[in-house]
């Protein structure tokens, strides 16, 4: 088993060559609004997105947030552990600070991504993003 002390050199450049191609391709393929070292932002079918990127791993992990009317409900936080126990993809959360709802997929990048499956893995997560806002938006 390999530990983070015992990746080699060429194995952590695999990593952030992978990464970092994966991240040229997503602000290639979205408007991107805004970034940083970590991550980019965008909008994206209704939901605002946020992709972090990590080139240890290599991981993507996708955050979709939309506002949310009355947030943090009792009825919505028993909705919530109900779709977290059922998800199999990420997990969603209401932030009643901020008044949002949020779900949260991360996927690792074993290979280089194309656009066609990014976008497969990108629209599955606002499809289950989907399924959760209406359930805790009633």
């Amino acid at each position: 088993m390999m530990t983070q002390c015992n990746l080699t050199q060429t194995e952590q450049m695999r990593r952030k060559e992978i990464a970092d191609h994966t991240r040229a391709l997503v602000v290639d393929l979205l408007h991107v609004d805004a970034e940083d070292e970590t991550s980019v932002m965008c909008g994206y079918r209704d939901y605002y997105l946020q992709i972090s990127f990590s080139e240890l791993h290599p991981l993507m992990v996708f955050c979709l947030a939309k506002a949310i009317t009355k947030p943090n409900t009792a009825k919505q936080e028993k909705i919530a552990n109900e779709l977290n126990l059922r998800s199999i993809l990420g997990s969603h959360a209401i932030n009643d600070e901020v008044g949002c709802y949020s779900y949260r997929a991360t996927h690792w990048l074993d290979t280089e991504m194309e656009p066609e499956r990014f976008f497969e893995i990108l629209n599955r997560c606002v499809d289950e993003a989907n399924r959760g806002f209406l359930k805790l938006a009633c």
